[in-house]
């Protein structure tokens, strides 16, 4: 059963105010009985040297008369009663049990070596009656009980009554947290009027709200390039086709120039809906073969042989440094350094050099793999931005089928599968963009 703050926290002062009670209930009922101990010892210890008194005068009174002044010492000491031994251990005087008839009594050993003359006593014992100091001590330790049980009582509702004064902030807080309107996702709450011990709250509240804000801002412009993305092909198929509709005798070679640059848009198509599905199931986690690779640069050796190709055609020239091993999914890897490769083919001078370098001591724990080509440099207001889905620099569309925008966000996506994070820099006319791995462990 769930329980609310404030009656877990009375529940909480209740049980400690309760323990505490019952801890001082019980010194206090130890010390009374304490003290009810001490006191008959001391009654029992003055009977005794009374009585010693008495016995010691055996020589000048008959035994007819000093048990008789015996009697009446202990008639003067209410419920003490005494009884005498010999020295062979037989009763000299009093009954074989002292108080037989009572449940609660102590007793008194006191010696009487010397004494007796003709007549040798042994020792002296004592007993007192402690019945009522028990009826009143079992009542003590009873009050004792009721007061803790009591206190209980009245600290819980106490408690219980403070908790929800002091909970009445957070349920404030609450209330306005449930009277926000989604689709305002600009609103946040003032700390100002809220009690100090909510300042983490809010302050983690409204990092939340931004968040969100930003996701959902992110969200509506990647809903908005899809649909351009894919409006765009498939506007021009329409319009292609109507046109193929209209004419009564298509010339052959003309309807096969329009079947191939059908087919281009469709693979076009096709490669942003893979890309989509990619980002999508990576984010969701669902890439985990990961393996220990050595060597980093067998990868991206793998690379550098199917760009052969695109690097003649531009004059361009590739330089590996570095090395080291990492636990990764290694098709993965070489989907990411391929996107990388590929896009600074695109932008690379003509006749200069791409560099991919893999540096395990820039980070501890982790290593990074960066690929690097002379050009054009990127604006500094884009470089934050250049692995959101779709983004462009040149905010330009009417590049290339290869080209949909989508290429970065994938090599962003499997560095955070490695538990790493994407990464861009320009400085000069040198463009620097990779991703970080954790190392082996």
């Amino acid at each position: 059963m769930r329980r609310s703050i404030a009656t877990r926290s009375s529940l909480q002062m209740s049980v400690l105010s309760i323990l505490g009670v019952a801890l001082i209930a019980v010194f206090g009922y130890h010390c009374v009985w304490m003290w009810q101990d001490i006191r008959h010892q001391e009654t029992l210890g003055r009977a005794a040297t009374a009585i010693e008194q008495v016995l010691a005068r055996n020589a000048e009174l008959q035994p007819t008369e000093m048990w008789g002044r015996v009697d009446e010492l202990l008639v003067s000491l209410g419920n003490v009663r005494a009884k005498v031994h010999g020295e062979n251990g037989q009763v000299l005087y009093g009954p074989q049990e002292l108080l037989s008839q009572v449940k609660h009594k102590d007793t008194y050993m006191y010696p009487l070596n010397g004494l007796g003359g003709t007549m040798p006593m042994r020792d002296l014992e004592l007993a007192i009656d402690v019945s009522e100091d028990k009826k009143f001590l079992n009542f003590i330790g009873l009050m004792f009980a009721v007061a803790a049980v009591v206190w209980g009582v009245l600290v819980m509702l106490l408690s219980g009554s403070l908790a929800r004064f002091e909970l009445k902030p957070l349920n404030k807080f609450g209330r306005k947290i449930a009277d926000f309107n989604p689709s305002d996702l600009s609103a946040r709450i003032k700390s100002e009027d809220e009690p100090e011990e909510l300042y983490p709250v809010i302050e983690q509240f409204n990092k939340l709200m931004g968040k969100v804000g930003q996701y959902h801002e992110q969200l509506r412009s990647f809903n908005s390039n899809v649909a351009h993305e894919l409006n765009t092909p498939l506007s021009s198929l329409t319009v292609s086709h109507e046109l193929l509709l209209r004419e009564k005798n298509p010339d052959p070679e003309h309807l096969r120039e329009a079947l191939h640059s059908h087919l281009e848009e469709l693979q076009r198509m096709n490669r942003i809906i893979q890309s989509m599905l990619f980002l999508s199931h990576a984010s969701q986690g669902q890439y985990k073969d990961f393996r220990l690779l050595n060597k980093l640069s067998e990868p991206a050796m793998t690379v550098m042989e199917y760009m052969e190709a695109m690097l003649a055609e531009r004059n361009l020239k590739f330089e590996l440094q570095g090395e080291a091993s990492a636990r990764v999914d290694s098709e993965l890897i070489k989907r990411a350094l391929s996107n990388l490769v590929s896009n600074a083919i695109r932008y690379a001078e003509e006749g200069s050099t791409i560099e991919i370098h893999i540096d395990q001591n820039a980070t501890p724990g982790s290593v990074r793999l960066i690929v690097s080509n002379r050009g054009v440099c990127i604006p500094e207001n884009s470089v934050p931005r250049l692995f959101e889905p779709f983004y462009r620099v040149d905010q330009s569309r009417n590049e290339s089928g290869h080209n949909h925008g989508l290429g970065l966000a994938i090599v962003a996506a499997i560095a955070r599968l490695h538990g790493g994070e994407p990464f861009a820099t320009c400085e000069g006319q040198w463009v620097r963009i990779g991703f970080s791995v954790r190392g082996a462990l």
